[in-house]
């Protein structure tokens, strides 16, 4: 069974490990889940399958150990932001620019972050209801700052569950078109989001 804490409780991967779940997450984001086979990860490693599995039982183990370390790195990096010392604006604008920068920086961990975790299996050690309550859990921070916001009279009356919803869904399809020698820098792409979510929110523009 998951412990606790499985976000908090996770252990440091052997090199070997390491390297295996950097192949499946790349093919697992290209191909999708059902597209990346195991056959397909080991010749990618130039191994047999055989020893693919003395690794990992199944892919929806890979799958499980690759999903629950991006969502540990993008819970990490942005729910801090949420209860920051700044004004809404400014807690929103940093946390859009840190997703942003995510998505860009870890393209093939977003994927799986945000979508191809669902292929989890149900039931088996609860990981996909766990799963399903940490993506919850992060998208409820950016709802909460844009709730703050327009009840205190800073961003405009919207539905905030929606905005955060295409919000993310918007940035989050960043792996479709970004090419790292590309002339948008991850600097400019996370300003362009960070305005346009800000001067479509704040009241009057100030």
């Amino acid at each position: 069974m998951l412990g606790s804490k499985p976000l908090e409780e996770l252990k440091a991967l052997s090199p070997r490990k390491q390297e295996i779940l950097e192949v499946a997450q790349r093919l697992i984001s290209k191909d999708g889940f059902d597209g990346a086979s195991m056959r397909h990860i080991a010749e990618e490693l130039g191994i047999k399958t055989a020893s693919l599995y003395s690794h990992y039982n199944s892919k929806d183990d890979m799958l499980w150990e690759i999903a629950i370390r991006c969502a540990k790195e993008f819970h990490e990096h942005v729910l801090p932001l949420e209860s920051m010392p700044l004004s809404v604006e400014d807690r929103l604008g940093k946390m859009v620019r840190m997703h942003a920068e995510l998505v860009i920086r870890n393209i093939n961990a977003a994927a799986i972050f945000f979508h191809e975790w669902k292929h989890l299996e149900e039931g088996k050690e609860n990981r996909k209801a766990y799963y399903k309550s940490q993506i919850e859990r992060y998208e409820q921070a950016f709802i909460s700052v844009i709730e703050e916001g327009i009840e205190g009279g800073s961003f405009r009356q919207v539905p905030a569950r929606f905005i955060t919803y295409t919000l993310l869904n918007s940035i989050n399809w960043i792996k479709n078109w970004y090419k790292p020698s590309g002339k948008m820098k991850v600097r400019n792409i996370a300003d362009e989001f960070e305005a346009f979510v800000l001067n479509g929110l704040i009241l009057n523009n100030k």
